[in-house]
């Protein structure tokens, strides 16, 4: 099992960025900038959701899954955290999160109808789907290649901690008696939701930056089919690791990536401080 620390980037967000600050490409840029608009939410829920469930009542956990959600909670309000400030100054360049509503109602409305088990299900897909795009940033540091290292940054970060708690909600839903026929239809449903919410933000983003307009649409598109469904896109590994999620006997360590997070930290060692 890989021990989960929680840790604090070096970065001043007071010194902002560039719009398009990934090789001055909107198209690979604003995939990241919308991710960020999406992550404040979402990781709140997870938070959430994989408290409630840890603390019902009768539900006993190991010591060490039980240190695990404590590690995985630090970790995720320290995104959440960092997360706000990377979208303060997307806000300042004039952006704006328009799913932002639309994900507040479907927090709320799963409060109302889904018992804290079935949420769970929910973040352990939307776990699995960072993971495997933090896997991605890790295995592919060329996509960061021009940009300034407060990107750099950011992104591994959140790729080398989404990848060393991938596990943890997975692990608390084993534990609490999930069944794999919920977690299939919520993988399905979440699937569904989370390529709407992104490409509706990501869409506003471009249009924004007039890169859909007429003269400049061809380049965008293809850019983001490049980035996309190129030659080690990421939508092919996103797919793949998706198919593998809908067996039985799926486990996110199965996947083990440890060699490429160790690298990354040990790189990245005096980047970073731990949480204390």
């Amino acid at each position: 099992m890989t021990h989960i620390t929680a840790r604090i980037p070096l970065i001043d967000w007071s010194k902002g960025f560039d719009r398009h600050w990934n090789n001055n490409n909107p198209a690979s840029s604003h995939v990241f900038n919308a991710l960020s608009f999406v992550f404040p939410q979402g990781e709140r829920f997870f938070i959430k959701a994989a408290t409630e469930v840890s603390r019902q009542e009768g539900l006993v956990l190991s010591p060490e899954l039980a240190v695990d959600i404590k590690a995985f909670v630090m970790q995720e309000a320290m995104h959440t955290k960092h997360h706000q400030h990377y979208n303060e100054n997307l806000e300042r360049l004039g952006y704006k999160n328009v799913a932002y509503n639309y994900i507040e109602w479907l927090e709320k409305e799963s409060d109302k109808h889904l018992r804290p088990i079935q949420k769970l299900a929910f973040v352990c897909a939307y776990e699995h789907f960072t993971a495997v795009l933090g896997n991605y940033v890790l295995k592919h540091p060329e996509v960061f290649k021009a940009s300034p290292q407060t990107m750099k940054l950011i992104w591994g970060w959140h790729a080398a901690e989404e990848t060393e708690h991938k596990a943890v909600c997975f692990d608390l839903y084993q534990a609490a008696g999930g069944k794999w026929l919920w977690r299939i239809f919520s993988f399905a449903i979440v699937g569904l939701e989370f390529s709407m919410i992104f490409t509706r933000i990501y869409l506003n983003m471009l249009w924004r930056d007039g890169c859909l307009n007429l003269t400049r649409l061809p380049k965008t598109l293809f850019q983001a089919t490049r980035f996309f469904w190129g030659i080690g896109g990421v939508g092919w590994h996103v797919v793949i690791h998706g198919i593998r999620y809908l067996s039985p006997w799926f486990h996110p360590w199965n996947m083990d990536n440890r060699q490429v997070l160790d690298q990354w930290l040990v790189e990245n060692h005096d980047k970073l401080s731990k949480l204390s």
